[in-house]
């Protein structure tokens, strides 16, 4: 009798266990997703390689959000740490209305390699989510893969 009620007990954890992150993503209304994370050692404007980012910034439901801003650096490692080696100007999406309607913001960043610069790179953007009313919502940072 023990034993049965054991498996049944381990099924019901591991049940609640995948169930779980479904329902927590699913009640988070700020998400940014990868849509592009590309490293090159070819190509691109120098002939050296590249790199290149793209997020699709949204927004679920009625979150409060009017708009997004987008800040966005290129990065570089000495190999104890990243620094900032140049950003782009900061970037607004068109405001929007707080109903049931979801609203996405694409943002695409590339960065091509000059002579000597090819390692320890990455691009890092920022979504922030803005409310007229409320002021910052939430941010949400992806970091590109080093190259």
């Amino acid at each position: 009798m023990l034993r049965p009620l054991s498996v049944l007990w381990v099924l019901v954890v591991c049940a609640a266990g995948l169930a779980l992150p479904a329902s927590a993503l699913a009640a988070n209304p700020y998400r940014a997703h990868v849509l592009i994370n590309h490293c090159s050692s070819t190509g691109g404007a120098h002939g050296r390689g590249y790199i290149e980012v793209e997020v699709k910034a949204r927004e679920i439901g009625v979150s409060g959000t009017n708009y997004f801003v987008v800040k966005s650096r290129q990065e570089w490692s000495s190999g104890l740490g990243w620094s900032t080696r140049s950003t782009w100007p900061k970037e607004m999406s068109l405001t929007f209305p707080n109903d049931a309607t979801n609203y996405y913001h694409l943002t695409d960043r590339r960065y091509d390699f000059t002579k000597n610069d090819e390692i320890s790179n990455r691009i890092v953007i920022t979504v922030q989510y803005w409310s007229k009313s409320s002021g910052l919502l939430a941010t949400r940072t992806v970091k590109g893969t080093p190259c």
